[in-house]
């Protein structure tokens, strides 16, 4: 189909979109999509749609042809001019207006519509901004029948949408000035609209018939789209929409200071049907988060009262709390409410005593009824912990009646939690025991409330837990059904008490709260031991997590360094004899269990583990678990040191094998990082007292002496001849062992004796493995990521004796493994995309990684290498050239690991091995400039710095190199460059200048690096073009002023870069920045934060309370 679109093309084009949409046929389907792919992907594809969308085609082809636009317009490199993109607007607000649609025809034209509306946004035709326009001729709609006002209510809250999403435009700054015009012109006309529409349609009554709903249904969307805007520029993960603030802009002040704005959309939620109401429901959440400092004292209280009063009256009338999605809502409401507001502030509304035990009533019934709410529960035990947070700084005389409610609520939680259990085991619910994410979640929350009234809820669980415990005692005459059932509830009493332990930090502890964790503690160390003697005959996985959750609560808070003294004790917590009888907790476990010392209750722990490790193997949860509360243990000062006489830790050290530890054995993807855990945890333990000892250290060695040499022995008999999966599987293992114990060696003592035993015997074999086998994508990586922790110049712990050739042997192994490997990488063509990272990618950036950590360790003088005729130096650049060249086009900027590999690497390149690149193609050169273009407007900082960086080291070689007599090969190559493709360069100067004057700039000095020596080059064309254009941009009256800070920017700069004169540019770079965002009044995103913050930070100090 190319050339022009006549009837018949479009007939075909037609029958194909048909085809594509509806026909049941898998190759017919097929057909048609390569057919229509084809089309798309023309030269003159723009031309084409536009072409076919002006013939009113049939529904389906209007829906692929708009889906068409849209990618185009997307595209990068795609130039479309102003009046091409306004013929599209028209061609879209004609069809929506005039033309009846289906459904998903409408919202694929409206999202064209605005997508082409935001991409014109700063375009003008006929010196006017005809794209703004757009919002004035959809509000045309509204001033017709029904349907056409409910569909233009959708292109409004459709484009606000769209103007908010910010991965719809490439650059930060062109969004963010979109956004703040927009915010600034349009939004508030569109949120009165709003408002408006809705009393208009609420004191009618029209939402009786279907088009009726559907209105009010987008205008409420229309509303809640206004208010989740991104007012300044903070674009929030969703993670933390339930714990943030809603900045109103000052100027919406009115609206919201109205007595009628909360009690309307409570109304609302009460009276409109369930679909509706948690429309109205989500503009609420949002109301109640609105900034404090909006308002005045009186207002806020004002406005406090309405919040509670309608929370009250939803809670009376209870007609759409029976709907899930209505409730989930509303507990987010509860839970924004102390996000805002104070407790003090809560305390003095008018009938608090009443809404408070309205609300406690409703979340008792809520965890009663477990099955309804669990995917809710989060939000109403969210609003209890911060009330409880807050009890020590109430200052109201007023009674908060929390300590009558609080202890209910966690009563009721492990009530209905027990019952829960009962439900999982006979009527096969699911069990949220399954969900840990949520599970801890929940317990973290749960660990503030459960402190109010401490001592009432820890006789009641110490109650239930013996009650549990004899039970449990007597198992053997109780069925398989009813013994799993009381493990269950077993794990969750034990869980319920790690939470209790857990929540000593939130509060002033004392002696007695003190004794009863004690008592507690006590409790669970008897229960685990009979769990323990049963493991032979039956164990609980559920009960073992339990454990494990337990204990990493009681070493957060009663192990090592973390141990809080009493706030009414005046002796210290520790003695030198390792006891700690002065803790309340220690003087129950010595009088109970005879645990007299911190190092008894640290055996304990690591018995547990070996426990774990050994009898559950094969089950990922609590290895994976139990490998996290190690971890956690190897990493305290205090406590490593203690672990490290411990028997058992000692035991551990020599004999980790897979006969002692099954779980070595499993080389699964799974199970990686659990022995790459293990092993990181093993070697800091290992370094406590290893000092100089080899003999300690290869007798530590000797397990993994043994498995190298077996593994090797049998690669060495077959030669890698044959693909045995076992065997790869098994140097994927080692490979994670390695890497995790090279983690922990953090000294150049450890590192060397380490180095002596991998090098010479070992470190080849794994470079014979990678090669051999550089096709498996798990092996690679795995061996990549290893020798990449090897080459890392951690602590300085690479600076070998200066009489070892140690640094000289490990960078020609690493550039050995480099171009070994890196030859078998060019040879992998025609890699499927939905695989090309995993196989190819991803290796690439661990090479890069490789190569970048042993030109920057510091520990090889490069130059060696060229004085005795060794090429690997060169080897390995040429190599990184090849590899460079093999990836795609938009490799670089879609894959951000590979981006931050690449741009570090290049970073140390241009920095000390510049004239390695004398040799290379200078179309090679070109590429790498044309990259370090892209890269300065990543908004990746990092990414951005490294490009700086490296530009600044190219323009300062070839001005250094210039100054001596006789220019070098690379400095002939680079100045030729520069005349030749001085574009590349101008380029880079346009987006410096660009990303000073309009953008955040985090990397300002690094930014003004560069741009010295790049207005140095091109002088002339600085000030002729980059001047004079960005001067042009500018309304006449503000160009002198322009004019005025592009002067003072190079006044007293001399033509040179020395220290002293880099340092005088950078400060005129920051005075430069400053002037043009006060006198042009840009809006940037910083600015923005810094006004919002100094309007808001009464809320935040206030919040803390």
């Amino acid at each position: 189909m190319n050339g022009l679109m006549d009837e018949q093309h479009i007939g075909q084009l037609a029958a194909f979109c048909e085809q594509v949409y509806q026909s049941s046929s898998p190759n017919e389907r097929r057909q048609a999509e390569n057919v229509l792919n084809e089309f798309m992907n023309s030269s003159d594809a723009l031309e084409k749609c536009v072409h076919v969308l002006k013939r009113a085609p049939s529904t389906f082809t209007l829906l692929w042809i708009s889906s068409c636009l849209m990618r185009l317009l997307q595209r990068e490199r795609l130039f479309v001019l102003a009046e091409k993109k306004l013929e599209i607007r028209n061609l879209c607000l004609n069809y929506l207006a005039n033309q009846p649609n289906e459904l998903y025809v409408t919202q694929n034209l409206t999202r064209l519509l605005v997508k082409v509306v935001k991409l014109g946004w700063f375009e003008t035709v006929n010196d006017e901004f005809i794209f703004r326009k757009t919002i004035d001729d959809v509000q045309l709609f509204l001033e017709r029948d029904v349907p056409s006002c409910a569909v233009g209510v959708y292109i409004l809250s459709s484009l606000i949408d769209e103007i908010n999403e910010s991965s719809t435009v490439r650059s930060l700054v062109r969004q963010r000035k979109i956004v703040s015009s927009f915010r600034d012109e349009s939004l508030k006309s569109l949120f009165s609209l709003g408002l408006s529409s809705v009393k208009q349609l609420s004191a009618s009554a029209v939402n009786s018939s279907p088009e009726s709903s559907k209105l009010m249904e987008n205008v409420l969307q229309l509303l809640l789209a206004c208010l989740t805007f991104d007012f300044i520029g903070t674009a929030p993960e969703e993670s933390t929409d339930d714990t943030g603030t809603l900045q109103i802009p000052t100027s919406w002040r009115p609206a919201f200071i109205s007595d009628d704005l909360l009690p309307m959309f409570y109304e609302l939620a009460i009276s409109l049907p369930h679909a509706l109401s948690e429309k109205a429901l989500q503009i609420l959440v949002q109301l109640v988060s609105v900034r404090r400092s909006l308002f005045s004292t009186t207002e806020r209280k004002t406005y406090l009262q309405n919040i509670m009063d309608g929370i009250k009256k939803v809670l009376d009338k209870n007609t759409i709390l029976s709907e899930s999605s209505c409730y989930h809502q509303f507990c987010r409401l509860l839970a924004k409410l102390k996000c805002n507001y104070q407790l003090n502030e809560i305390v003095d509304i008018d009938g608090y005593d009443t809404i408070i035990d309205t609300i406690a009533k409703f979340t008792l019934s809520s965890l009663e009824n477990w099955h309804f709410s669990s995917n809710s529960i989060h939000y109403l035990l969210s609003l209890w912990q911060r009330l409880c947070t807050a009890v020590p700084y109430v200052k109201s005389d007023k009674v908060h009646y929390l300590p009558v409610y609080a202890p209910q609520i966690s009563k009721t939680f492990l009530k209905t939690r027990l019952e829960m259990a009962v439900g999982v085991i006979r009527d096969g619910l699911e069990d949220p025991l399954d969900d840990v994410a949520t599970l801890h979640q929940q317990l973290d929350l749960l660990s503030t409330i459960v402190r109010i009234e401490y001592p009432t809820n820890c006789n009641t669980v110490i109650s239930l837990l013996e009650e549990a415990v004899s039970a449990f005692q007597s198992a053997s005459s109780l069925s398989l059904q009813n013994l799993t059932l009381l493990e269950n509830r077993l794990t969750w009493i034990v869980l319920y008490i790690g939470a209790m332990i857990g929540g000593r930090v939130s509060f002033q502890v004392n002696d007695d709260n003190d004794a009863l964790d004690g008592r507690l503690i006590c409790s669970v160390l008897r229960l685990m031991q009979i769990s323990d003697a049963r493991l032979e005959q039956h164990g609980s996985k559920n009960l073992e997590i339990g454990f494990v959750f337990f204990f990493d609560q009681f070493r957060r808070i009663y192990i090592g360094e973390q141990v809080n003294r009493p706030s009414n004790s005046k002796i210290p917590v520790t003695t030198t004899n390792n006891t700690l009888q002065n803790i309340e907790v220690y003087k129950i476990l010595a009088e109970t269990l005879g645990l007299t010392e911190e190092s008894m209750l640290l055996d304990i722990i690591i018995k547990k583990i070996l426990t774990n490790l050994r009898y559950w193997s094969k089950n990922r949860d609590i290895v994976d678990e139990t490998m996290q509360l190690f971890n956690s243990l190897s990493i305290g000062y205090t406590c490593v040191r203690k672990m490290s006489k411990l028997d058992a830790v000692k035991f551990m050290l020599a004999n980790h094998n897979a006969d002692n530890f099954p779980f070595l054995g499993d080389c699964s993807a799974e199970c990686l990082k659990t022995r790459r855990l293990f092993y990181q945890s093993l070697g800091r333990i290992l370094l406590v007292d290893l000092g100089e000892d080899e003999e300690k250290f290869l007798l530590f060695m000797q397990p993994l002496t043994n498995t190298i040499e077996t593994m090797f022995g049998q690669i060495a008999a077959t030669q890698l001849q044959y693909n045995d999966e076992r065997l790869k599987l098994q140097t994927v293992g080692l490979c994670c062992d390695l890497r995790g114990l090279v983690m922990s060696l953090t000294n150049k003592a450890c590192f060397s004796m380490f180095f002596d035993w991998l090098y010479p015997k070992y470190l080849p074999l794994l470079t014979q493995a990678l090669v051999c086998w550089a096709d498996c994508p798990i092996l690679s990586t795995a061996v990549l990521k290893c020798v990449a922790e090897i080459v890392q110049n951690k602590s300085q712990r690479l600076m070998f004796d200066v009489s070892s050739p140690n640094g000289i042997l490990l960078f020609r192994e690493a550039s050995k493994l480099l171009c070994q490997y890196g030859e078998r990488v060019l040879s992998m063509n025609d890699v499927p995309d939905d695989t090309l990272y995993t196989t190819k990618l991803k290796q690439i950036s661990l090479c890069f990684q490789i190569l970048r950590s042993s030109l920057a360790g510091g520990y090889v003088n490069f130059g060696v290498f060229a004085l005795y005729g060794d090429e690997c130096h060169m080897n390995a650049i040429n190599m990184f050239i090849k590899l460079l060249g093999t990836l795609p086009e938009r490799a670089l900027m879609e894959y951000p690991k590979l981006s931050s590999s690449y741009y570090s690497l290049m970073d140390v390149v241009t920095q000390d091995h510049l004239t390695l690149l004398g040799s290379v193609d200078a179309n090679v050169i070109v590429y790498i400039l044309s990259t370090l273009a892209e890269g300065i407007a990543s908004v990746d900082v990092s990414v951005s710095t490294s490009c700086c960086s490296a530009l600044d080291n190219i323009i300062s070689f070839i001005f250094k190199k210039s100054l001596r007599n006789g220019e070098s090969q690379v400095v002939e190559k680079l100045r030729d460059i520069v005349k030749m493709q001085n574009s590349v360069f101008q380029q880079i100067m346009n987006s410096i200048v660009h990303i000073v004057m309009y953008e955040e700039c985090k990397n300002q000095w690094s930014m003004s690096r560069p741009l010295l020596g790049l207005i140095l080059l091109n002088q002339e064309y600085f000030k002729e073009v980059v001047q004079r254009n960005f001067v042009a941009m500018q309304p006449a009256d503000k160009q002198p002023l322009l004019s005025k800070c592009f002067e003072n920017l190079m006044n007293e700069v001399e033509p040179n870069l020395l220290g002293k004169n880099r340092d005088r540019f950078t400060q005129h770079i920051a005075v430069f920045r400053r002037d043009v965002s006060v006198q042009l009044h840009l809006p940037r995103a910083d600015i923005e934060r810094e006004q919002a913050a100094a309007g808001s930070a009464t809320d935040t100090n206030m919040m803390l309370s």
